[in-house]
């Protein structure tokens, strides 16, 4: 190679090139900027002894874009991420590679670490097997787990596997985007994502066992592709889709509100879960839930207090003394 004077630059873009050789690579990457911030290495032919470990010694790098290189096997991978302790990354990038299941275990215990890191890019990993998938699940409930965007597209994800991610995020309320879109003419029909997969989405976003349960969902997961066009190939029901909608308001608390509106008080209507409240709460719940809505559920403009009318026959022995609302349905 020629002299590289780098001694200042923070990005650096070295993408795509495959005639650098595996001795180019060790002198490239070790006169590497100490300041580096950015560095995107995909698609090269970088390989277990180019010299890769040089990275750990970048303690300002941020962005990583280390996918599509091939020649890195499994092996490879998990010697990788053992030597990258020290790295605190914004944004990772590690698809089309060949991370195998002992790779997402060793993975998984390194970004745990990573108290910054807001993007994950593991799409197109297919020695990933579904058992491999769940190591994942560690992560996405460790107490550093701060992620924004976790692609994970194209991989041997089936509906157990979306089960166990859906119950790892009830309590990790960051994610926007989780990408689980896949090829449908790369897997085959009884291997995607199905029904039952999408209706565990569907809960961990509006969970109508209470209205508790509801106001405590996930309120920011908006997307399950990076392209909303992708959809109607994934087959995602119109429930989940109304979700995703919804939960694009960046008013979180008129979510949590429409939500509940529209489970627990559409149709003919249990006031129970008022009527088993103390009685100093009754009042200011049915204010917050009745208050007029700016935009409904479906996009229409919604009054919540329409349809709330007096009913005495509703209350019971211990509200005696107190006026009963019985709300019979939002529209």
């Amino acid at each position: 190679m020629g002299r590289l004077c780098a001694s200042s630059v923070e990005d650096l873009d070295i993408s795509l090139n495959r005639s650098i050789t595996n001795a180019g690579w060790k002198t490239l990457l070790n006169k590497l900027s100490k300041v580096l911030v950015s560095l995107d290495l995909r698609g090269n032919e970088i390989n277990n002894s180019s010299g890769i470990s040089a990275l750990a010694n970048i303690g300002t790098l941020q962005s990583l874009h280390l996918g599509g290189n091939i020649s890195i096997t499994p092996i490879g991978w998990r010697t990788f991420f053992n030597a990258y302790s020290n790295l605190n990354l914004v944004n990772l990038h590690l698809d089309a590679s060949r991370i195998d299941d002992n790779g997402i275990q060793v993975l998984t215990r390194l970004v745990s670490r990573m108290c910054s890191l807001r993007s994950l890019t593991l799409g197109s990993n297919r020695l990933v097997t579904p058992t491999g998938w769940q190591a994942l699940t560690d992560y996405l409930q460790c107490p550093n787990f701060a992620l924004k965007q976790l692609d994970i597209d194209d991989n041997n994800i089936n509906d157990d596997i979306v089960i166990v991610f859906t119950r790892a995020l009830v309590h990790n309320n960051t994610l926007k985007l989780i990408d689980l879109h896949r090829d449908p003419e790369d897997f085959d029909d009884d291997d995607m994502i199905t029904e039952r997969g999408w209706r565990a989405v569907s809960t961990l976003l509006c969970n109508n066992s209470s209205i508790i349960d509801t106001y405590n969902s996930h309120h920011i997961l908006k997307a399950l592709a990076d392209d909303p066009s992708l959809y109607d190939e994934m087959n995602l029901p119109n429930k989940l889709l109304s979700l995703l909608e919804l939960n694009t308001n960046k008013d979180k608390v008129e979510v949590a509100r429409q939500k509940i509106i529209q489970t627990h008080f559409s149709g003919t209507t249990n006031v129970q879960e008022f009527l088993d409240m103390e009685l100093e709460l009754i009042p200011t719940a049915i204010a917050w839930v009745g208050r007029p809505l700016p935009i409904g559920w479906e996009g229409a403009q919604v009054s919540g207090l329409s349809t709330m009318f007096l009913d005495r026959e509703a209350c019971t022995s211990r509200l005696e003394g107190y006026k009963c609302i019985w709300i019979v349905s939002f529209v």
